[in-house]
């Protein structure tokens, strides 16, 4: 999926891959290797690179276009847990100043049937973009 999402910013006319960011939270380092391997791979013949930074290190900056990478616990304990997942979610959504695409990373060997609140906000988000519902 990511890849999928990378290969669609790179058909974009006028889009340089420093127009391009990327937003992790929570997600594991190899991932995260796996994530910036790819990239590389991508930007081997260019000086312009594409950015890869966790949500704390990304507060004041914005590209044309950002994939966040979120991965989500199947259980929250407390409503500030889910105050807390809101608002990181909307900081790496901030990031885009156009175009934002979001991977929800569920736990190991879990499923987003598993998180019953991930499917409930991306079907919000859904309904204000005038789409029919997440795959």
């Amino acid at each position: 999926v990511f890849n999928n999402e990378l290969d669609i910013l790179f058909a974009t006319d006028g889009l340089n891959y420093s127009d391009i960011g990327i937003v992790h939270t929570f997600v594991a380092s190899s991932v995260v290797s796996l994530v910036k391997n790819s990239v590389n791979r991508r930007c081997v013949n260019t000086d312009s690179k594409i950015a890869v930074c966790d949500t704390g290190a990304s507060y004041s900056a914005q590209w044309p276009a950002v994939i966040v990478l979120h991965k989500v616990r199947s259980v929250y304990s407390e409503e500030w847990d889910l105050t807390h997942l809101y608002l990181a979610l909307y900081l790496m959504l901030s990031r885009a100043r156009v175009y934002c695409s979001v991977v929800i990373i569920p736990l190991e060997g879990g499923t987003l049937d598993d998180a019953p609140h991930m499917l409930r906000l991306s079907q919000q988000c859904v309904e204000l973009q005038g789409g029919g519902g997440p795959d």
